[in-house]
């Protein structure tokens, strides 16, 4: 009975034993995997530890993999951060800097025309000793205004008359530019001035009413495009009423109407024999041949009589650089190239010419060219060769800007 007992003991310890063995292995899987190793002899407990410690090794490889890569990345997210106020002031410097010159912008403003010719700073011409006086002589269109007495109403009315309306007249731009630069206006005026300059009729009332300032727009407009009126002088006369608008006109004339015949023969026989030495040539040779015509025939003159007409260049055979200008502008015009008459400052009030050839436009400054051994320094040459020595103004600022290439000299 006592063996019994102790046989039922013996039993129930063991039956405890292997409750807490399935309770443990139940919540701890690895302790299950150990005893079955050992149980079957697959590995010794040596062999268990040093696959924890490749295992551990493993883990610390890719902990440390991690890391690294924190460390890689770690540069770039300092980059984004914002830099401290105290960087920030270098470029705050660099700034008050860029605004500083903006005080100076009203000098420094570059001036365009219609066509994008960008004006030059006048202060920086300078005038090469060769060409050294041979920019004096020009004169400038200018006015000489009157106001009318007192009349009674608020607009005065003249007597006499509109004269030659031009409506009849078509210009075409390509040619005749400064008179594409007016408004309805103004080419209403223009076709006016140049019907009664036509006429020899010194004296009208103005077709449209404006004031001093757009009547001058227009007459230069028209002395600028024909320098066959090579009768037609620089200076008019304005009168105006009170509210400042021209209400009569007065043209001057370098001859009168009588001189008329005689004058205009003498021109046109001239200009018919120098077109006569340049037939047959391409666009640009007729331009040179024009060029060396006028510098052969041509002597620099300031005393020189009409010196701002074109027949005095090609008559005379005396003038000054709007008398060069206006004398190849003529011819051009006639070989039917456009040519044109401009205007500016080359160390003193000048004039040369812009040429159109296939590829664009040239300055031409057959004045300047008129010195031995430097007749073609000025010929064919773009704005940007011109820069320190011609700056264009009033209506020539206007005219197409010169970049042409293919016929520079």
């Amino acid at each position: 009975m006592n063996i019994l007992k102790k046989i039922l003991g013996v039993i129930a310890v063991l039956t405890a034993l292997m409750c807490i063995l399935i309770l443990l292995c139940a919540l701890n899987p690895n302790i299950t995997k150990k005893l079955a190793d050992f149980i079957a002899g697959d590995a010794s407990p040596k062999q268990t530890q040093q696959e924890e410690i490749s295992q551990s090794g493993e883990d610390e490889e890719s902990l440390s993999g991690d890391a690294s890569e924190e460390e890689d990345a770690a540069p770039a997210q300092e980059a984004e951060i914002l830099p401290e106020p105290e960087e920030e002031q270098p470029t705050e410097a660099v700034e008050s800097r860029q605004e500083e010159p903006s005080e100076e912008e009203p000098q420094e403003t570059v001036v365009k025309g219609l066509n994008g010719y960008e004006v030059p700073s006048e202060s920086q011409i300078a005038v090469p000793e060769a060409v050294s006086g041979k920019s004096g002589g020009f004169q400038p269109i200018t006015e000489k205004s009157e106001e009318l007495p007192d009349t009674e109403g608020d607009t005065y009315v003249s007597e006499l008359g509109y004269g030659q309306l031009g409506d009849e007249y078509t210009f075409d731009p390509a040619f005749y530019p400064y008179y594409a630069m007016l408004d309805d206006k103004g080419q209403h005026l223009y076709r006016q001035i140049f019907a009664n300059a036509n006429a020899f009729n010194g004296a009208f009332a103005p077709i449209e009413a404006v004031p001093v300032s757009e009547i001058k727009n227009a007459i230069m407009a028209v002395y600028n495009d024909h320098p066959e009126l090579f009768w037609l002088n620089t200076a008019f006369v304005c009168k105006y009423d009170k509210n400042k608008i021209c209400a009569e006109l007065e043209l001057e004339f370098n001859i009168t109407q009588e001189e008329f015949p005689e004058t205009s023969t003498q021109f046109y026989n001239t200009v018919n024999t120098i077109l006569t030495q340049v037939q047959n040539l391409s666009s640009y040779e007729k331009g040179r041949r024009v060029h060396d015509i006028l510098i052969e025939k041509i002597e620099y003159d300031k005393g020189a009589a009409m010196n701002q007409s074109a027949y005095s260049a090609l008559v005379e055979g005396k003038s000054v650089c709007a008398g060069y200008a206006r004398a190849y502008q003529y011819l051009m015009q006639r070989l039917g190239i456009p040519c044109y008459y401009c205007t500016g400052f080359a160390g003193e009030d000048h004039a040369w010419n812009i040429v159109g050839l296939d590829d664009g436009y040239y300055n031409v400054d057959v004045t300047w060219d008129d010195t031995p051994g430097g007749e073609y320094d000025y010929f064919n040459k773009t704005d940007e060769d011109y820069a320190d020595t011609h700056v264009r103004r009033d209506l020539s600022v206007n005219l197409p800007k010169c970049e042409g290439q293919r016929y520079a000299s």
